[in-house]
């Protein structure tokens, strides 16, 4: 596994999530946590899940753990949710800038909620929190569209031509 690989792709993650929280601001908070039938209740419950996500994934990386959950009542703004999530950003942008090809093959071990432990090299967890933040922020652009605030197009290719035209 190829640890560039991991940085363009979580560089990509950010892109994407400034391009969701652009859309999200100057909403009410009211209008930010209002039900709207999606699994996490409301654009808040969306984008708190995907940093909440992230963030346990990333501290146990680093060998860590999470102080303070990340939920509507933790982050219970964009103000707080974009500013918590800024501080992640820079921890993994520090963790993934250090990371070597061979780290790829590292052991992480979780537990699940039943008990059972998990045992993974570190890639399958950072592909797989990518691509959770990629379920996630598609459901956050869906229900911004819903409420006339679209994000825009959040393919990998925007990304890439993005870059490309900087």
């Amino acid at each position: 596994m190829d640890a560039d690989y991991f940085r363009a792709l979580f560089d990509y993650s950010y892109w994407a999530r400034d391009r969701l929280l652009t859309a999200a601001e100057g909403m009410t908070e009211e209008e930010y946590a209002k039900a709207n039938g999606f699994t996490y209740g409301s654009i808040r419950g969306i984008l708190c899940h995907t940093l909440s996500a992230e963030a346990g994934y990333a501290a146990r990386w680093r060998g860590e753990t999470l102080e303070t959950p990340i939920n509507p009542e933790t982050a219970p703004t964009l103000e707080s949710l974009t500013e918590r999530w800024r501080e992640e950003e820079a921890k993994n942008r520090a963790f993934l800038g250090a990371l070597a090809d061979a780290d790829m093959q590292r052991e992480i071990v979780s537990t699940r909620r039943s008990g059972e432990v998990v045992r993974r090299p570190l890639w399958q967890d950072l592909a797989q929190i990518t691509n959770h933040g990629t379920q996630h922020r598609s459901e956050a652009a869906e229900a911004l569209t819903m409420v006339g605030r679209s994000p825009g197009d959040l393919d990998l290719s925007r990304y890439f031509a993005a870059r490309a035209a900087a």
